[in-house]
């Protein structure tokens, strides 16, 4: 679906850069430092892929400003400075926060991700919103996401939510048990205890 460029925007994440581009020595402004369970389910993943779906992750942009009706909307996984680097890493944002994370970048609308949280905050008619990850939704079985609509100079947005076949997920990661995966429940689907299989 993402795919199909002529419906669909997408840009590329940490996550995609690693898959591409390979490995940094350390992940998160310095929170994470890579090791072999990483590199290992890095790897595991590259491999899963088809040519043709590499070479789209390749393709895609870091960022986009894209202009709707007399606004611009600037969409990024994260902030990143002029030396291609993200930003500093900030989970729950103030809008003091977004408001240097995007320092310097023109538009009325800011969404980014990266941080799994939610964030919305709007001042000026400037507008700064992550709609939290939609396929990691930690100790619940709701995923977020948002409607953006912009019509005649008006923008409103709406924070929404759908309930996620969780137990579903992590069974089939169970059953899959790619390097780390143990790793990832914890994560990003609140488990504790995962069963080896």
């Amino acid at each position: 679906m993402i795919q199909i460029k002529d419906c669909v925007l997408a840009v590329k994440g940490n996550r995609e850069d690693y898959l591409v581009e390979g490995m940094p020595p350390v992940l998160h402004d310095g929170k994470i430092k890579l090791n072999k369970e990483i590199i290992e389910r890095n790897d595991w993943v590259k491999n899963s892929l088809s040519t043709s779906t590499k070479m789209f992750i390749y393709g895609l942009p870091k960022k986009i400003l894209y202009p709707v009706d007399g606004k611009v909307i600037y969409i990024a996984h994260y902030p990143m400075n002029e030396d291609g680097r993200y930003r500093k890493h900030i989970k729950q944002a103030t809008l003091e926060d977004n408001q240097e994370m995007f320092a310097g970048i023109e538009a009325d609308v800011y969404f980014y991700g990266h941080t799994h949280e939610v964030v919305y905050h709007e001042k000026n008619q400037k507008y700064y919103i992550n709609p939290g990850a939609l396929g990691c939704p930690g100790k619940t079985n709701q995923a977020p996401y948002g409607i953006l609509e912009i019509e005649k100079n008006k923008i409103q947005y709406q924070q929404c939510s759908v309930t996620y076949p969780v137990e579903e997920v992590i069974e089939d990661i169970e059953k899959v048990a790619f390097p780390g995966y143990e790793s990832v429940l914890k994560l990003f689907y609140g488990k504790e205890e995962c069963i080896k299989k």
